[in-house]
């Protein structure tokens, strides 16, 4: 494999160990990976922030939001300096205050960081743990065949399985001539989800629903579309989810199977934040109570962030919920009421390379149903549709099966703009 690769399983496997109970002792032999996985977790979170001035805060959001242990938050950071991401540590007490960042764009983040998982002398498990992630991304291989395809040990298969299926890693399909293995973590990259939904909805109904949804990107999805919400639960829909006015939390789906295939790869982040946007600009259209957003307003709000002379939404009394999502992504600011004496936030653009990406991708979607910037051929579109990646963090839409210590709305929103130094109302 490719550094490129292995630090990019590294995030993959790290995400899908957070469904595993992190005390577990059966985990001891992945630590490199873990620590590597949370590592490019966290540089994707600060990049761009380049001065970290509340890094205590910042542990709480990582681990809150990346499932960064927070006993292993100054080993993270040290791994990233290590690299040359973080530099200018300061300490007090023993533990990290303040640094600076330097993290690089995904080419090399991912590089450097499968680099430095090689330096660490990987355990075997781990090896053969990467290795089959990233075969599974390609697609279903036979269990029997599992070990010559993917080059692993056959006498290390079942263990490497049980943990693998322990945290949704690998899942397996019986068929008549035997269990397929297949990542649903990559849904776009399983052509068999593809093939499961078929059998059991059928086809006429399988592109009636995708239609649905690429005909309008962002589609709140209830329990009126069971076939949607199956293809949510596989991960072949990335489906990031808003809290409504009533409190219930909304999933929204989209179909971005015309990006190229490195923003599906190793620059998913930004594809994250365009489909977050996304999401909370549908919810504001669907649920917005008394003043929905027009259809036609979805894109001008989108100009007025991007504009170099606007850059911020008025303050409205839903924007502090409504935009949550993409404020813990690091895409707006909330600034305080433009009112004096108000208490509404104003949502201010954060205006970033990446975050500029990801509004044109998010106005693209609600424009043209896909991306039109850098569009490719049918034929690549295709292979798109079958090499894309799940959407988890900071959205994640599978259900975790740990419970968490409860944090109040505004506990957290104070731990993310301590940690990102983003304006606050109050």
């Amino acid at each position: 494999m490719e550094k490129f690769d292995e630090g990019l399983r590294c995030q993959d496997v790290h995400a899908g160990l957070r469904n595993v109970d992190p005390n577990s002792g059966s985990l001891t032999p992945l630590a490199d990976t873990q620590l590597i996985g949370m590592a490019a977790s966290l540089a994707a979170l600060i990049r761009g922030q380049e001065v970290i001035q509340n890094a205590q805060a910042l542990r709480a959001v990582a681990a809150e939001q990346l499932d960064v242990n927070q006993f292993a938050f100054d080993q993270v950071i040290t791994a990233l300096a290590d690299v040359g991401f973080v530099e200018g540590m300061q300490r007090s007490g023993g533990k990290i205050t303040q640094f600076t960042e330097s993290v690089p764009y995904y080419d090399d983040l991912y590089a450097k960081l499968g680099e430095a998982w090689r330096d660490r002398q990987p355990s075997e498990a781990e090896e053969q743990l990467v290795l089959l992630v990233d075969y599974l991304a390609d697609g279903p291989v036979p269990e029997e065949e599992a070990a010559s395809q993917v080059g692993l040990d056959s006498a290390a298969l079942p263990s490497l399985l049980e943990i693998g299926e322990r945290s949704e890693l690998v899942k397996r399909i019986q068929v008549p001539d035997g269990d397929v293995l297949y990542s649903p973590f990559f849904g776009f990259e399983n052509p068999q989800v593809i093939a499961e939904l078929v059998r059991d909805h059928g086809a006429d109904q399988l592109a009636e629903a995708f239609a649905a949804v690429r005909g309008e990107q962002g589609l709140p999805v209830g329990d009126g579309q069971p076939l949607l919400q199956d293809a949510i639960a596989r991960g072949l829909l990335l489906a990031p989810s808003v809290e409504r006015p009533d409190h219930t939390v909304q999933p929204f789906a989209a179909l971005p199977y015309t990006l190229d295939r490195e923003l599906l790869r190793g620059r998913k982040p930004v594809l994250e934040k365009a489909l977050a946007l996304l999401a909370c600009l549908r919810c504001g259209q669907h649920f917005g109570g008394v003043t929905d957003l027009p259809p036609e307003a979805l894109v001008a709000v989108i100009d007025k962030l991007l504009d170099p002379n606007r850059g911020f939404l008025y303050p409205h009394g839903s924007h502090e919920r409504q935009y949550r999502l993409v404020h813990a992504a690091g895409l707006i600011a909330f600034d305080p009421d433009l009112k004096p004496g108000g208490s509404w936030v104003t949502p201010r653009f954060i205006d970033t390379p990446d975050n500029r990406e990801a509004l044109r991708i998010a106005r693209e979607l609600i424009a043209f149903g896909e991306q039109i910037e850098g569009r490719v051929g049918d034929e690549q579109a295709r292979q798109a549709l079958a090499l894309g990646q799940p959407f988890m963090a900071p959205m994640q839409t599978m259900s975790r099966t740990r419970a968490k210590a409860h944090v109040g709305p505004k506990q957290w929103q104070g731990f993310v703009d301590a940690a990102l130094g983003r304006g606050r109302a109050r």
